[in-house]
């Protein structure tokens, strides 16, 4: 650990939060001059994104936005079955079009969306004047913040200043960094687990444990995540030279249940598998299926589990919307996860290669996916922190994407 973590000063704050508002005021530009100069997507059936009434601000909630939005006025089984006024509720919500009223499999997609975010939303409403598109707004900024402060913490636990930033910078000019300033709940998700795993670091589990649950009720995603907290928990006290798999050796077992006799606050972590068992039990109470989530998905990009080799290539014959755009990065993605051994905390790197198992056997998985790796980006800041000329291509190269990708984002198509 960092022995100068604990010392963050004035300046290193001062350049973070110019950083997170130097890249929100860009996302915003590019938001709006690519809505008022650039033709939207054109749709063979009427979508509320590109009706000429549509605001800026309304786009910002664009497809997962919307779904957020109607989950939280409408809630879940309502809107599935739905049970509601359509034309009352476009004149509400706005964020309603008759494609997701008349289709029954469509209107299901709602259970794609787990439901912290939309509660959140539904509770700050009538802060906002009953508006839910502002709430959500407001939120996704207020969490876009506080991840960046969460994220340098984190970083600077085991990181140099300029390691952290840069890691940051990464972070926020991803391609798919524009889900960080709409309606969606990648920035709420990315603060929880980043001050998860924060606090496990410091050892406060009672807090570890109830952002760990919470971002459970946020996402899916952090089923994955208990992977490398058991393993951080696991490795806690051994050397970071020592072998990724000296946690699983029969004394330092015994070790790890030891310490819960010695420190029982660490059953506060029990708390982090909660969430997602939560949202299950929810969904089953209100459906009559915990796992009706996984209806409106195929399992992968391909519809089944596959061999990696498999994978590249079945990717590749789906044309060059799907290889151009993935396997770039996906490549990237790779080499990053290779060279980052030793590079990063042990724990960190079982985060990084988890993620990697994971996409390599379902195909890679767009573009939004790695963006839930916090350290990812800082083994990559990591590798190229010395390297001037490999951190300046990768930079022009992301900064490129992620305007691209946000000015279609903005314009209704859809950036998978």
């Amino acid at each position: 650990m960092n022995s100068s973590a604990s010392n963050i000063t004035k300046k290193e704050w001062a350049q973070v939060i110019a950083l997170l508002v130097g890249i929100k005021i860009i996302f915003l530009s590019i938001f709006f001059f690519a809505q008022l100069y650039l033709p939207k997507k054109e749709y063979p059936a009427e979508s509320w994104m590109t009706r000429p009434e549509t605001r800026l601000i309304d786009n910002l909630a664009n497809f997962d936005g919307a779904w957020f939005i109607r989950i939280a006025a409408l809630g879940y089984q309502k809107l599935t079955d739905g049970d509601y006024d359509l034309e009352q509720e476009t004149k509400r919500l706005w964020v309603m079009d008759r494609l997701g009223y008349e289709d029954g499999v469509e209107r299901k997609f709602a259970y794609r969306h787990w439901p912290l975010f939309p509660w959140l939303i539904r509770i700050l409403a009538p802060v906002f004047k009953g508006s839910y598109l502002y709430a959500g707004i407001f939120i996704s900024t207020l969490f876009y913040l506080l991840l960046g402060i969460c994220f340098y913490q984190l970083a600077r636990l085991d990181f140099s200043p300029n390691i952290s930033i840069l890691g940051l910078l990464f972070l926020l000019v991803h391609p798919a960094a524009y889900t960080l300033n709409v309606v969606y709940n990648e920035a709420l998700f990315l603060t929880l687990i980043s001050a998860c795993f924060y606090f496990l670091r410091k050892e406060r589990y009672f807090l570890s444990g109830v952002l760990g649950a919470l971002g459970g009720l946020t996402r899916i995603e952090m089923a994955g995540i208990l992977v490398p907290i058991i393993y951080e928990y696991l490795r806690k006290g051994i050397p970071e030279s020592a072998g990724l798999f000296e946690p699983f050796k029969k004394k330092n077992w015994a070790l790890a249940f030891a310490r819960l006799y010695q420190k029982p606050s660490q059953l506060w972590l029990i708390l982090i598998p909660l969430g997602c068992l939560a949202v299950l039990f929810y969904f089953k109470m209100l459906s009559g299926s915990a796992l009706i989530f996984t209806e409106p998905h195929m399992r992968s990009v391909f519809g089944k589990v596959i061999y990696p080799g498999q994978a590249i290539l079945l990717g590749y014959r789906m044309g060059p919307a799907i290889y151009l755009k993935h396997y770039p990065y996906y490549l990237v993605f790779t080499l990053v996860f290779i060279f980052s051994w030793r590079k990063i905390p042990m724990s960190y790197w079982v985060w990084v290669a988890s993620f990697w198992l994971v996409c390599t056997l379902l195909g890679p998985s767009g573009l939004r996916h790695p963006l839930l790796i916090i350290p990812l980006f800082l083994a990559l800041a990591r590798l190229v922190e010395s390297q001037a000329i490999l951190k300046y291509i990768y930079i022009i190269a992301s900064v490129s994407l992620m305007t691209f990708y946000a000015v279609m984002h903005i314009n209704g198509y859809f950036v998978w």
